[in-house]
């Protein structure tokens, strides 16, 4: 998100659950969709808190990159996790075929149920399994269509950030596209 603010003129495509933004950015302004949005944020302590002004509403934001693309965002009481990746980079990515990798844990918690077996077939999307941390549950979801591996993870088990928790293996018809892999559950 602070990459937002900083890269004038950039375009990006922003996941946040199950939903995706086409968002551009032109001075001080947001272009969300096709709608243009004015703003400033303005960073009150360089450890992540800012404000976001937006006419006469102010809204304090909470913003710490989890790394690659991901970003943990608190604001108005509600945590989540943003995907963030440069349009140009979602497009050339778009066709790219991946044929195995760990799906981790975006960052410290629980794991609260496991979904899926290994051998069994998943598609891109699928819920993968269900972890909690900071009093939010995200799904886990596949990234792209394949068979599952391995299952390295129970309900009940702690884990850290970047912990391999599933193993994908694509399949000749799996065709991977970006996409987040962990949304907040509401």
């Amino acid at each position: 998100m602070e990459q937002i603010a900083r890269s004038v003129g950039a375009a990006y495509v922003v996941s946040v659950g199950d939903r995706q933004y086409r968002v551009e950015v032109q001075d001080s302004h947001l272009i969300v969709d096709g709608e243009q949005l004015d703003f400033e944020l303005t960073s009150l302590n360089g450890n992540g808190l800012h404000l976001l002004r937006q006419g006469a509403r102010t809204i304090e934001l909470y913003l710490r990159t989890l790394g690659e693309g991901d970003w943990e965002v608190h604001v108005e009481g509600r945590a989540l996790v943003a995907q963030v990746d440069v349009a140009s980079r979602a497009r050339k990515t778009a066709g790219a075929h991946r044929s195995a990798g760990d799906i981790r844990a975006p960052m410290p918690g629980l794991v609260i149920d496991v979904q899926v077996i290994p051998g069994q077939r998943v598609e891109e999307g699928d819920v993968l399994l269900v972890q909690e941390s900071m009093k939010m549950q995200m799904l886990l979801r596949a990234p792209f269509g394949g068979r599952v591996e391995s299952v390295r993870v129970e309900p009940g088990v702690q884990v850290d950030k970047g912990m391999p928790l599933v193993q994908l293996t694509a399949e000749p018809n799996g065709s991977p596209a970006p996409m987040p892999v962990s949304d907040p559950v509401r």
